[in-house]
């Protein structure tokens, strides 16, 4: 049984030490964002669209996303479709982001003509967005990037009970473990409740 539990607690530690570091240095990042450059870039241009051209006004939730996901494979758009919205004036607004990056095309129905907003942020944005990345929707690579989020999250879980476990099985005196499993406990614990109400 030790020797299944260390297995455990070693891999799941490898597992999760790539991940720690990300999200060790852009929670970092995101604590000092004026240690790291900043700032925006935007730049607007015209595309051609076929899909566009035939586009109706009239469009449910459901055909309006993946609209989306057709305009973004016809115009190269590599970021995570957002839910489209439609103005007054009947043009469609399509947003799509991933870290760093927010590309928003303008469509009016029934001309090819669409309007593409790219803004790119600084390295600070950028690491701030990759640290609240989450969720499977938006093509293979989102998707991979959940999996391995979710598998990091079990890991993590697993290597912090298999810790414990390795800990009471090792020591015979437990005093100073339980004061410093007991006071991180009661931290946590304390921090939610005093964030919660």
């Amino acid at each position: 049984m030790y020797r299944v539990i260390r297995t455990i607690h070693l891999y799941s530690g490898l597992i999760v030490g790539a991940y720690i570091i990300m999200y060790a240095f852009t929670g970092f990042v995101m604590l000092h964002p004026d240690w790291f450059p900043g700032g925006e870039e935007e730049t607007t241009r015209q595309l051609v669209s076929s899909i566009a051209k035939n586009l109706s006004a009239e469009l449910g939730q459901r055909e309006s996303r993946a609209l989306s996901y057709r305009l973004a494979r016809e115009l190269d758009l590599r970021g995570r479709p957002e839910d489209p919205k439609r103005e007054r004036d009947a043009t469609w607004i399509f947003s799509y982001r991933r870290p760093g990056t927010r590309e928003t095309l303008r469509v009016t129905p029934g001309s090819e003509k669409v309007v593409l907003t790219v803004q790119k942020g600084g390295f600070a944005p950028t690491m701030r967005n990759l640290h609240h990345l989450h969720g499977y929707e938006g093509g293979l690579r989102f998707f991979l990037w959940g999996f391995f989020l979710d598998l990091v999250s079990a890991a993590m879980i697993f290597f912090s009970l298999s810790g414990i476990y390795l800990w009471y099985a090792l020591k015979r005196e437990r005093r100073l473990g339980w004061i410093v499993l007991g006071g991180s406990t009661a931290y946590v614990a304390g921090s939610i409740l005093y964030l919660l109400f």
